[in-house]
């Protein structure tokens, strides 16, 4: 497992960790600055908020009647919200065992992150942007299989479902963005704000 540092506010993108980059690496062009970066991978979040509703939709056609208590969907909304910072663990536990993962709170972004300049090949990578869903589709599918007469527990599950999906738009963003340029056997690497692409030499 690696070693896992709270590191508490971070005010800006300055305070990310810094790495020692590899000559020749290639910079990943993306947006650098965390808002604007939100901002621009906001399309990225219609597919997870489709597949919800999708999965709302059908359950509530087949049960032709209401199948969720709109207070409790809140209450899971916010549940959701609150899960912000397992998001992080989850992100950071999937490093390397010898990787050092930061995890903090960037109030300007309304986000929190886990940072690490631990260099990681691209498949892990990818792995470990995507792995928060779960938080999204264990609720959802539970959800989906729950009895239509226990609309307070749907409620809470649907909010907290919604919650979990949209929170990866970014990751996905970035996910796209590697699927696109960087090759199968690179290696990613960020130093501060930056992400870098490299193949190992021999």
């Amino acid at each position: 497992m690696p070693q896992i540092i709270w590191k508490g506010i971070i005010k800006s993108e300055k305070d990310f960790p810094t790495a020692d980059i590899p000559e020749n690496a290639k910079k990943l062009d993306s947006e650098e600055d965390m808002k604007k970066m939100q901002i621009k991978a906001l399309p990225f979040m219609i597919p997870s908020v489709l597949i919800c509703f999708i999965c709302m939709f059908t359950k509530t056609f087949i049960a032709n009647e209401k199948v969720i208590n709109v207070g409790f969907l809140f209450l899971g909304v916010i549940l959701g919200f609150l899960l912000i910072l397992v998001h992080e663990l989850l992100h950071a536990i999937a490093f390397p065992k010898n990787a050092t993962v930061y995890i903090g709170i960037m109030p300007k972004s309304f986000t929190a992150v886990a940072l690490s300049s631990s260099s990681v090949n691209r498949n892990r990578f990818i792995f470990l942007s995507i792995l928060p869903i779960i938080l999204g589709l264990i609720p959802l599918v539970i959800f989906c299989f729950s009895s239509n007469e226990l609309k307070e527990l749907n409620g809470i599950l649907f909010g907290m479902s919604i919650m979990g999906m949209i929170s990866v738009y970014p990751d996905i963003y970035n996910i796209f963005n590697i699927l696109k340029i960087v090759p199968k056997n690179a290696t990613i690497q960020n130093n501060k704000n930056e992400t870098y692409y490299f193949v190992e030499r021999i």
